[in-house]
């Protein structure tokens, strides 16, 4: 199979959606043929054995380095700021594995850091028919840190995003099924050097989102609560298999 084909994607039919999921597969049709060499020759039905297969991508052997991002954040009425560092241990995670993500957090405000959330967004970009491109969100966590005012926190929150819990949202992107074996979410689409993205059909990518949610003391705390945010880029797919 050439190597520039797209990888085999379905999109997650809604509970009520009848008829075949919009995505890529590919299927092998054998035929016993009674001419030679004449594509256009009408072959009956019981002549012919078709099989479905996958095509997936797998992770490359060298993992990068991880990905760091940092905010410095004020807000009205404290003259100092909220500052925000996460990263990660290397850029790419498979299907199943937990993510741990290292927080630092110097709160040197006058506010309370109530909680912090984590997000996982999946981004699909249909380049099949028309530009369009999508986001869902596939995992989302408060854990119940604080940080008092002038106080820190460094701390690793771990995280895993699975299909097992996306199971109702219609159009969510999941690797190709195989009948109707179940199978996971999508794998990161993996650009090649000279592939053009139309050749690729679906193009898949995934975004970390770590939220602190600030709340203000006094009378306006309501009013002047504020989020500090930061994102970082997700790979999610499955390892080479061992020859």
């Amino acid at each position: 199979i050439p190597t520039n084909l797209p990888c085999s994607v379905s999109l997650q039919p809604g509970p009520d959606d009848k008829g075949k999921a919009c995505g890529v597969d590919f299927e092998v049709k054998t035929y016993l043929a009674k001419e030679k060499n004449n594509p256009d020759e009408k072959v009956e039905k019981k002549d012919t054995a078709r099989l479905v297969i996958r095509k997936i991508q797998y992770a490359p052997s060298q993992v990068g380095a991880g990905p760091k991002a940092d905010i410095c954040k004020s807000f009205m009425m404290s003259d100092k700021p909220v500052h925000l560092e996460a990263s990660m241990e290397k850029d790419l995670y498979f299907h199943g594995e937990a993510i741990p993500i290292k927080l630092k957090i110097s709160n040197e405000s006058n506010k309370t850091v109530k909680k912090i959330k984590i997000t996982v967004d999946q981004t699909t970009d249909i380049v099949l028919y028309s530009a369009d491109k999508y986001t869902k969100t596939v995992f989302c966590q408060e854990f119940g840190e604080t940080v008092e005012a002038s106080g820190t926190l460094e701390k690793t929150l771990s995280i895993t995003p699975l299909l097992t819990e996306n199971k109702e949202k219609r159009g969510l992107a999941l690797d190709g099924r195989l009948k109707d074996e179940d199978t996971n979410l999508a794998s990161t689409t993996m650009l090649r050097q000279g592939v053009e993205k139309e050749v690729l059909g679906i193009l898949v990518s995934y975004k970390i989102k770590i939220d602190l949610m600030v709340a203000g003391g006094g009378l306006l705390g309501g009013l002047t609560a504020s989020d500090v945010t930061v994102e970082l880029p997700l790979n999610l797919m499955h390892p080479k298999p061992e020859e």
